[in-house]
């Protein structure tokens, strides 16, 4: 009884694991891992083009696609998505404590809504965007060519790359570029806008909401009295 018992846990077993390495296979709360175990998802993505969503109940959803382009639609507390073949998309919505990309191919996007971001981009290209909600925005460009559209209350971009371009509208407390490749656009109304090291490669342009409003009253008060005088 024992022996074919323990070959129907093996069978079992054997199943499992190649229907949760499959890219349709299903797991409480993610879709698809390769292991689920206490609330811990992990999905191999070798051949790229795999798409994993974790939802609420899940702890930790970590996505390793060598492949590349991948979509990772995390809901849990800890989210993270390795993109070594580029060209993935990662989305983290409210309640996630921490969302991390790590993206050495470039070209990938992160959305993220969780209480800190974060997205290395090595192979450049990347996009970041972070909305009101999130405490801490952190992008590092190391390819260069990067954008980051950052609301929360904390955003840092680093470029080494170059040709990075960062907005912080108003309502952001500290908004900081580190451009160390030159040529990045900094678009900031931050309470707080800080270049560093003003701009080592050179070629960098700042520009602010309030810096046109102040130049177009200029403008305004300058040829008014022209008129008047007229």
């Amino acid at each position: 009884m024992a022996l074919p018992l323990l070959f129907t846990l093996l069978l079992l077993t054997l199943t499992g694991i190649t229907v949760s390495s499959a890219r349709n296979a299903s797991c409480t709360g993610c879709w698809p891992p390769s292991e689920c175990d206490s609330g811990t998802c992990t999905n191999y993505c070798p051949g790229g083009g795999c798409n994993m969503t974790c939802s609420q109940s899940v702890k930790y959803c970590d996505q390793i696609c060598t492949g590349g382009h991948c979509l990772s639609k995390c809901e849990a507390e800890r989210c993270e998505l390795e993109c070594s073949g580029g060209g993935c998309n990662m989305t983290c919505s409210q309640g996630v404590k921490y969302c991390d990309q790590v993206c050495t191919g470039g070209e990938c996007n992160s959305k993220c809504d969780a209480e800190k971001c974060t997205l290395g981009c090595s192979g450049g290209g990347c996009d970041m965007t972070c909305p009101q909600s999130v405490n801490n925005c952190d992008q590092t460009c190391i390819g260069g060519g990067c954008n980051s559209t950052c609301n929360s209350e904390k955003c840092t971009l680093g470029c080494t790359g170059g040709e990075c371009t960062m907005t912080c509208p108003t309502g952001v407390k500290q908004c900081h570029l580190i451009c160390t490749g030159g040529g990045c656009h900094f678009k900031c109304d931050a309470e707080n806008c800080k270049l560093d090291p003003d701009c080592f490669g050179g070629a960098c342009t700042r520009s602010s909401s309030s810096a046109s409003k102040m130049a177009v009253s200029a403008i305004f008060i300058f040829v008014f009295p022209l008129v008047v005088f007229v």
